[in-house]
């Protein structure tokens, strides 16, 4: 008896040990467990929340009297799950607040597009991206391209005057119709969304 009261009497002189440390942990780590997920509701975080309040008991160790330790954890295991459940509470008022703004610019955005006409709304847009790929474009299939679609050329035709085969000419074609589909991919979006309503 004596020696267990010297033990405790040097526990208190030096602070919290790592084996009573370790000793409080086993006994009350379930019982804080079932104590944050009652205001959590999420297991992960109820343990995330518990190991937080050990780890902040053992930082603190130094200053702590062990004769309370436990109700001290509870207290912290309490105070950190509000915390937590507060926190919550914000982020879901800032994220309504966001998606409540964000829906406003899509309803303006959306009655400013159904006053307008579709094509004249993003022509010039859309021929200044064509008119950007179409300077990138190697000289040959600029020319492919520039007879083909605005000159009404065959492909017979386009071949005859480059000199160069039919499977040429299409694979040029192609290879300028790929690239400029990739860089209006989000006005075609926006085009299959106002003609047919999605």
């Amino acid at each position: 008896m004596s020696e267990q009261h010297g033990t405790m009497q040097e526990t208190q002189t030096n602070g919290l040990t790592q084996e009573l440390f370790e000793q409080l942990f086993h006994r009350c780590e379930r019982k804080l467990c079932a104590v944050a997920y009652a205001f959590v509701r999420d297991r992960d975080t109820a343990r995330d929340i518990v190991n937080d309040s050990f780890t902040t008991v053992w930082n603190r160790r130094a200053s702590l009297e062990p004769v309370n330790l436990e109700a001290y954890l509870f207290q912290v295991v309490r105070n950190r799950s509000l915390e937590y459940r507060r926190s919550r509470r914000l982020e879901r008022a800032v994220y309504e607040k966001i998606l409540m703004k964000e829906r406003g610019v899509m309803d303006y955005y959306t009655r400013t597009i159904e006053c307008c006409d579709p094509n004249e709304l993003f022509r010039s847009e859309i021929m200044d991206i064509c008119r950007r790929q179409l300077a990138q474009m190697p000289e040959l299939r600029r020319q492919i391209f520039t007879a083909h679609k605005f000159g009404g050329q065959s492909y017979k035709e386009i071949a005859d005057s480059k000199g160069i085969t039919l499977k040429k000419v299409d694979r040029e074609l192609q290879t300028a119709m790929s690239k400029l589909r990739l860089s209006l991919k989000d006005y075609l979006l926006i085009f299959v969304m106002l003609f047919f309503r999605i």
